[in-house]
């Protein structure tokens, strides 16, 4: 019976879940879904639930995604680890050999650079004193 009307309490099914209550709630108590008011402010407030329960869904989802592939990550990189190792040990002393051999290269290749400019700098010294000699 209702609260002092006389008249039995028509029980409402929440269109959620299934869970039956008095007419006269505004929200479903067992899944918080809303069943009275304005249709559009009732359909926004249950799009927003169904929203932030798929939005969590997907959240936990992708954790217990990462949780479950994060094994075969490590193991993965592991073994990329152990099998690029040797090869780079067995690499790193000929890249040093050609660090090395580059740096002499570039030595000698500034030498002579700084040389040919010497030069180039005693002809155009000697051919500009020939210009002002006969200029003169």
């Amino acid at each position: 019976m209702g609260l002092g009307s006389g008249l039995p309490e028509i029980a409402m099914e929440c269109p959620s879940c299934g869970t039956s209550f008095g007419e006269g709630a505004t929200f479903c108590p067992s899944c918080g879904w809303k069943v009275a008011g304005d249709p559009i402010e009732r359909a926004t407030a249950n799009l927003l639930k169904v929203s932030k329960e798929v939005l969590d869904g997907t959240l936990r989802a992708a954790e217990r995604t990462a949780r479950a592939i994060e094994p075969a990550l490590d193991k993965t990189a592991q073994t990329i680890h152990e099998t690029t190792k040797p090869i780079v040990d067995r690499a790193r002393p000929a890249v040093r050999r050609a660090a090395e051999t580059t740096a002499r290269a570039v030595d000698k290749g500034v030498k002579a650079g700084k040389k040919a400019v010497r030069k180039t700098r005693e002809v155009a010294e000697k051919a500009a004193k020939k210009v002002r000699k006969k200029g003169r």
